[in-house]
């Protein structure tokens, strides 16, 4: 987007809503990871795969457990009363090469494809700091798919770099997926960047 540009904005008479995810959602939250899933991949991996991946790990059972654990947190975007987006924040493991300090995990953040382009991603983005912050966490890393530039040049974008890899299991067959960090951004120094969204970390 040149600079120029004026950014993409909400549609009328719509409000976002950026909230934390209750076991009340969990229904909608189940169709949307598995919606959110297969349009990022649909093109780059297997439709049988997909298949497999999205119904092994996004069940209710799967996210109620979530919702359950004190170390992981689910940030939900909504347009009015539609749930578009979702983010999922842990305090997991690092790898070895995530040298930063404090760190917190950027584990999943999907939107749906008809919302791209509107500013949700950046929205949602700045709440996934936010709970960083509240977390006490100093450093964001996350594992995303190579073939998944779109999702790179976003986090590029915002200011993640490449720091090294680890395994992710899809498909029968173990992939090394390049792991990014930054720093978690302090509140009200968030970039000026065109609102595209990600469509997806594994």
């Amino acid at each position: 987007m040149p600079e120029s540009a004026a950014p993409p904005t909400l549609p009328r008479h719509h409000q976002l809503q950026l909230r934390p995810a209750a076991t009340g959602d969990v229904p909608a939250l189940v169709a949307l990871a598995k919606d959110t899933f297969r349009d990022t991949y649909r093109h780059l991996d297997t439709a049988e795969d997909i298949e497999d991946h999205v119904t092994r790990n996004f069940t209710p059972a799967a996210f109620l457990a979530l919702l359950e654990d004190s170390r992981t947190s689910l940030l939900l975007a909504a347009l009015d009363v539609r749930l578009v987006g979702y983010a999922q924040v842990a305090q997991s493991p690092a790898p070895p090469c995530v040298s930063g300090p404090a760190p917190i995990e950027l584990c999943r953040l999907y939107l749906r494809q008809d919302v791209i382009g509107q500013g949700l991603g950046a929205a949602l983005m700045e709440a996934v700091h936010a709970e960083a912050r509240r977390r006490e966490g100093q450093t964001l890393w996350l594992g995303v798919y190579d073939r998944n530039e779109r999702a790179r040049d976003f986090y590029r974008r915002w200011g993640f770099v490449d720091v090294g890899t680890k395994d992710f299991y899809f498909g029968g067959r173990t992939y090394a997926d390049p792991v990014m960090s930054a720093p978690v951004r302090p509140c009200g120094k968030m970039p000026a960047l065109p609102p595209s969204f990600p469509q997806g970390t594994p």
